[in-house]
């Protein structure tokens, strides 16, 4: 992203957001900051509805705009050199606004010299391939996308149009990848599944590794995030889902549409996921194991058998998070009773 170097009066910004204004709407906005640094001239944005956040610093802004909740000012806002825009939800209306002071950037279209292109590869108009990015055989490349430095796409692989991978990034061999993917530094798509059986003669034998990645529209997924191969058939990830960095999603796992996969989560093979399910951070999920749409899953919670009701889990193994609750409850009184007996 880059800056746009644009202004705007706050009566303009509240307009866009259908907000009111308490204070001066002459002040002219040319960026954003966070409300615990506030700089003048800037927007930002309170999430709470309490006045406590507000009063508490409110005395020390600086001319500049800030984003609050309707209900916060009906309430009885302090006074402050800032000027507040009412608005139903503060944070959806910071994103919003947003593109107005930064646009996206994206590197000229062209192949940069030292990139290697195979001759049987199908590049679409207006991409842009940099620094020491290679590209098998048969791969074909949609409209618009760009790779960066240092990607690795190998034979018969197939990106769609207004893809972005970024430096690093390595797409094995019969990977697809639909419209409008975002994939960060470093990911690694379609190696081999952790495939292996006991053998008497040899010790440990490999399972061969003859499926493929399939990923849909929309995706992100995040740096140092790998997803295997199937060994058979596909690992899919559906369309709109968002993956974290450093996750691992093992082979043969179908992942729905729209779920949200946090940091360190690690999903073993041969798991099916329904529709916006989300993920914790470090949480996990043993392999064959089926997850209904609509779960929800805490951080460090560990799923070791199939999900059948939508709703939020909690722990290890993952239950219901209001039975953990009382499962905690219980806990902790066994612990207070025990340590209030007297010893003889």
């Amino acid at each position: 992203m880059q800056r746009t170097n644009t202004s705007y009066s706050v009566t303009e910004l509240a307009k866009r957001v259908d907000g009111s204004v308490l204070g001066s709407g002459e002040l002219s906005i040319s960026g954003v900051c966070p409300f615990e640094a506030p700089r003048a001239g800037s927007l930002s944005f309170l999430r709470t509805k309490s006045l406590e956040s507000l009063a508490r610093q409110g005395v020390e802004l600086p001319a500049m705009a800030v984003l609050v909740p309707q209900e916060l000012l009906l309430a009885g806002a302090p006074e402050t050199a800032a000027a507040l825009i009412a608005v139903k939800d503060p944070y959806r209306s910071f994103l919003d606004l947003l593109p107005l002071f930064f646009a996206p950037s994206r590197p000229p279209s062209g192949i940069h010299p030292t990139a290697i292109i195979d001759p049987s590869a199908s590049l679409g108009s207006h991409v842009s391939i940099g620094a020491y990015v290679l590209v098998g055989p048969g791969v074909s490349v949609g409209d618009r996308s760009v790779l960066h430095s240092h990607v690795r796409v190998h034979e018969g692989a197939r990106i769609g149009s207004d893809v972005e991978l970024f430096s690093g990034v390595v797409l094995r061999s019969g990977t697809l990848v639909g419209d409008r993917v975002i994939i960060h530094d470093n990911a690694v798509i379609g190696a081999d599944g952790f495939g292996y059986i006991p053998d008497p003669s040899i010790g440990i034998r490999k399972v061969p590794q003859l499926g493929i990645v399939e990923i849909e529209d929309d995706v992100e997924i995040g740096a140092n995030t790998c997803i295997d191969r199937g060994t058979i058939g596909s690992t899919k990830i559906g369309s709109g889902t968002k993956i974290d960095n450093l996750v691992q999603i093992g082979h043969n796992t179908v992942l729905g549409r729209g779920c949200l996969v946090c940091g360190q989560t690690g999903i073993a093979g041969s798991c099916t996921i329904g529709d916006g399910v989300i993920l914790g951070g470090a949480s996990g999920v043993a392999d064959h194991c089926d997850i209904v749409s609509g779960v929800r899953l805490g951080g460090w919670c560990g799923v070791t058998s199939s999900i059948t009701e939508p709703g939020d889990y909690l722990g290890f193994p993952a239950v219901k998070a209001s039975e953990f609750r009382r499962q905690q409850v219980r806990l902790m009184r066994l612990t207070q009773d025990r340590g209030s007996k007297p010893r003889g």
